[in-house]
């Protein structure tokens, strides 16, 4: 056969051997393929989300500063802090149990709001995006819902 004929290996360089699939080599990654494009898009915009709330946070500081209590060095360092394990978080999302993490992490935000009120808007605008990239990405990937969503 020729290589138009679709004989396995010709063409490729070298003849197929008994380890190699026989028949299109892209056909078993096909499949594939869009799921962890799919994976990698929404882990990337989880971590987009999380590094654009370290920012937010770190506005927060200049808007407490003008109230009448004032920006105290706990609420500075919290705040700071925060920050910090945000853009940690975003570059760990990569892993399994990344998304666990990071939900983890949302909920010490939501948290912060008993320390510092005037967060609260940003906090249920950011949880309300997070969870919503939570639910695309279930249903993008067909991933478990429940607990077992955030290691997936």
């Amino acid at each position: 056969m020729s290589a138009a004929g679709g004989e396995p290996g010709v063409g490729h360089g070298a003849p197929a051997g008994p380890d190699e699939p026989v028949g299109d080599p892209g056909a078993a990654t096909g499949v594939e393929e869009p799921r962890r494009r799919a994976d990698r898009a929404t882990r990337g915009g989880l971590a987009a989300l999380l590094c654009l709330e370290a920012f937010v946070v770190l506005l927060v500081p200049r808007a407490i500063a003008q109230t009448s209590h004032g920006l105290t060095l706990t609420t500075t360092l919290l705040l700071v802090g925060l920050a910090v394990l945000l853009v940690a978080c975003a570059f760990v999302l990569r892993r399994p149990w990344g998304i666990g993490v990071g939900s983890a992490l949302q909920l010490l935000v939501v948290a912060t709001v008993v320390l510092i009120p005037s967060l609260a808007v940003v906090v249920v605008i950011f949880l309300l995006l997070w969870l919503y990239l939570l639910r695309t990405r279930r249903q993008l990937l067909d991933t478990p819902s429940g607990w077992r969503m955030l290691i997936s």
